[in-house]
């Protein structure tokens, strides 16, 4: 598992902003409060920024350095932070400090292909992937697209038919797809001119779920934790006790008049995997 992010920017009063920083400490973190000035003096650090700007994010992003967003942001600062490559969010109230994740999940088998010649969502899709434990490339040549499928591990590609001129792509796409098997999904502007032409030219026999990019975010978070849909019920987590309480009788339902020992069981329910929640959590401003 590697570190989430690699600096902190919030807007938080100071006992907020204190327990983040305590937070990330009892995690094992070094955390250390800078200004865009003296950031690079850090190294080895998670750097800590009071006073968050667009140009402290691209800065950190020029330098591979991941950011993610605490606390509240006005929505258009979050579209600035979001246009300038920020791709982490947390906005939870400070009591919620416990489900701040920093780590990525472990790494899993699947590799993911990325092509939709949208440097901006590019990362974004690489950021989250990432978190999610799995391995991924993006690429925005059309022949390297097609190497990468060729020689490497590819289980699921993530193609932008709105970049793509299906006529050539598709008979590429399903000489490989008859030699290596693997999963697509398709974002597709289904208002667009000549979607019916596209759509006789077999994009749909590549990409196996189109949707549109408008819903494309939504569709992808809502489909981690990937499991069989026969195990889909086995997110949330149920267990039973049984205990012993006093059980009043109440006078005016407010004065105990009369009590007794009773048995009774508690039903408890959880979520099975809260860190796989929480870092979803982190990309819901997406929706």
């Amino acid at each position: 598992m590697d570190t989430l992010f690699g600096a902190v920017l919030t807007q938080l009063p100071d006992l907020e902003k204190n327990l983040i920083v305590s937070w990330l400490q009892v995690q094992g973190l070094v955390v250390k409060e800078c200004t865009q000035k003296t950031w690079k003096d850090h190294p080895d650090s998670i750097r800590l920024f009071a006073k968050p700007t667009p140009e402290i994010i691209k800065e950190l992003l020029d330098w591979s350095i991941e950011p993610i967003l605490c606390g509240n942001f006005t929505i258009e600062e979050k579209e600035n932070y979001k246009n300038m490559g920020a791709s982490l969010l947390w906005e939870k109230p400070y009591t919620e400090i416990h489900t701040l994740p920093y780590k990525t999940l472990p790494m899993s088998k699947l590799t993911w292909v990325v092509y939709t010649k949208n440097q901006l969502l590019d990362k974004h899709l690489s950021v989250f992937l990432k978190s999610m434990g799995q391995t991924v490339f993006t690429e925005g040549n059309r022949d390297f697209l097609v190497k990468r499928i060729q020689t490497g591990p590819c289980h699921i590609l993530i193609l932008d038919w709105d970049v793509l001129d299906p006529k050539t792509v598709v008979p590429e796409l399903s000489k490989l797809k008859s030699e290596k098997q693997f999963l697509s999904i398709g974002i597709k502007d289904f208002m667009k001119e000549h979607l019916y032409r596209d759509l006789k030219t077999g994009i749909g026999t590549i990409s196996e779920v189109l949707v549109s990019f408008s819903d494309f975010w939504n569709v992808l978070l809502h489909s981690f934790p990937m499991s069989e849909e026969s195990k889909e019920q086995e997110t949330w987590k149920e267990s039973s006790e049984s205990v012993s309480k006093l059980s009043f009788t109440f006078q005016e339902k407010q004065i105990p008049i009369a009590m007794q020992l009773t048995e009774t069981t508690v039903l408890k329910k959880k979520l099975a995997r809260p860190q796989i929640q929480n870092l979803l959590d982190l990309f819901h401003w997406f929706l």
